[in-house]
């Protein structure tokens, strides 16, 4: 039962019972009067009739008695009925409809009254001395109504099914409104690779890319809304980032992709295309030549492995994005439970919510895990009394977590860095650092806005100075590159 329908259901009930209390104290102070009337009538008629009057014990017992008896009657039937009357009313208890309306519900909607109604009926019309027709006729009436009133169950699914009715429309219109944080439309020709009765396993590997993106980010990711869409291409599907569409491909009907990881791969029969999720070249093949293809060094993958890759890099992408405020106050919490006074003496007196978030927005945007969120937050309290600066705060959360950030550099066994990145402005000077950094302009500047390697998930450690450094330069090889494009067309237009 829903929590708004048993709280009105009990508050009714505590009504109910209060009214009713009431009401048993009305009628209990009425029949107590009626008794002690009855007592001093039958009394004092017969001490009046043996020592007033001279009639004889026996007779003056019976005949008070009787006369006491049917007065009782005359004023204990209207009695008894205004007593019905203000019990009923009384016990009304609070109630949107009028009381005619509730007193055919509650007389007239069950059976069992009924039957039971019927049957004292037949009872007093056994009774000898009692009007027998009219009692049966009366008995026979209120038993074809309960026969023809329908079950309690039957009659509560039918008010509930009106209700529905009722609200259907509002609940579509109001489901229109509803934007899903993730969402993922196919075509009907991959229907069969999400619905788990036919063989389908994307459903299971959704669930297991949420834990494992859980465990990377170190925030829980939102639920994918699936469906198919009948407007799209069979094979296609599309991914929604908030209603507003992020990505788009299209996969090859029973085909297996095939990816290589050299700059020269030796070639396979198949249709050149390119993985959606890296942009890498690849081919899609037959499921026949997967054991020649895997010979040749390629990475052979089934379409639903394409396809829940691609969905994971989007969301890795969108990392920041995904990280709401209330999902940031939910990782608050949760951490309040073990660590109440870190969090307490932060938010809301050093930094607000809105602050906190911005920071593990911006770390999730240089694919920097929060998922030590303890670390952070105890950096961010160390800072957040010197500075307010957001890129500051993140500098002092990318410092303490320096140890996270170049493990996954180093060898497994001896712990030496495989890549020889600065993690001080000291070790390498930044322009020397720059120069050794031979990538595009426009690689380098995505990659000097964010703080990653281009084309890596792999985040930089080096310094502020070192990062900003870069910044500087790839801004500078953005203009050139902005000012060669303008001067280009001249130069055409001369030769």
């Amino acid at each position: 039962m829903p929590e708004s329908s048993t709280s009105r259901r009990r508050a009714h009930e505590a009504e109910f019972y209060g009214a009713m209390d009431g009401a048993a104290r009305f009628n209990q102070r009425d029949a107590l009067a009626t008794v002690l009337i009855t007592a001093v009538n039958i009394i004092a008629g017969f001490l009046i009739g043996v020592f007033q009057l001279g009639i004889p014990f026996r007779e003056a017992l019976q005949t008070y008695t009787v006369l006491t008896v049917g007065d009782g009657l005359v004023t204990m039937i209207p009695s008894l009925l205004v007593s019905m009357a203000g019990g009923i009313v009384v016990t009304r208890a609070s109630s949107g409809s009028t009381l005619s309306t509730d007193l055919g519900k509650q007389l007239f909607s069950g059976r069992r009254p009924l039957f039971i109604a019927s049957g004292i009926m037949l009872a007093l019309a056994a009774i000898p001395g009692l009007p027998k027709f009219s009692f049966f006729l009366l008995a026979g009436l209120v038993g074809a109504l309960a026969w023809r009133t329908p079950p309690a169950a039957a009659q509560a699914a039918q008010e509930e099914n009106e209700k529905q009715k009722d609200k259907k429309p509002t609940q579509e219109v109001e489901d229109l409104l509803k934007l899903d944080e993730l969402a993922l439309e196919v075509g009907y020709g991959l229907v069969s690779v999400v619905d788990a009765q036919r063989g389908g396993q994307l459903l299971a590997r959704v669930k297991a890319l949420r834990s494992n993106l859980a465990v990377q980010l170190g925030f829980i990711v939102p639920p994918v809304h699936i469906t198919d869409n009948a407007k799209l291409a069979p094979r296609e599907y599309v991914i929604y980032l908030r209603g507003v569409e992020v990505a788009r491909w299209e996969l090859h009907e029973a085909d297996l992709l095939a990816i290589s990881s050299d700059a020269t791969p030796p070639p396979v029969p198949g249709t050149p295309t390119r993985e959606p999720a890296f942009g890498v070249a690849a081919t899609w093949i037959i499921p026949a030549l997967q054991n020649d293809a895997l010979a040749k060094g390629y990475a052979v993958v089934d379409q639903t492995s394409v396809l829940a890759t691609h969905l994971a890099e989007i969301i890795k992408k969108y990392a920041p994005e995904l990280l709401t405020r209330n999902e940031t106050k939910r990782l608050l919490d949760r951490l309040a439970e073990s660590q109440p006074k870190l969090v307490e003496e932060l938010t809301p007196k050093l930094l607000s919510l809105a602050e906190v978030q911005k920071v593990m927005q911006q770390l999730l945007r240089e694919a920097v895990s929060i998922r030590d969120l303890s670390t952070i937050l105890e950096a961010l309290f160390d800072s957040a009394a010197l500075t307010k600066s957001p890129v500051m705060l993140v500098e002092a959360a990318r410092q303490a977590l320096a140890r996270a950030l170049v493990r996954p550099l180093s060898l497994p066994s001896s712990g030496e860095i495989t890549r020889r990145l600065p993690i001080s402005s000291e070790l390498i000077s930044p322009k020397s650092f720059c120069r050794s950094v031979k990538v595009t302009p426009s690689s380098l500047a995505n990659s000097g806005s964010v703080g990653v390697l281009p084309r890596s998930s792999r985040s930089l450690s080096c310094a502020s100075s070192t990062r900003r450094a870069c910044r500087r330069r790839s801004r500078g090889l953005q203009s050139i590159s902005r000012k060669l494009s303008r001067i280009a067309p001249r130069m055409r237009n001369l030769a």
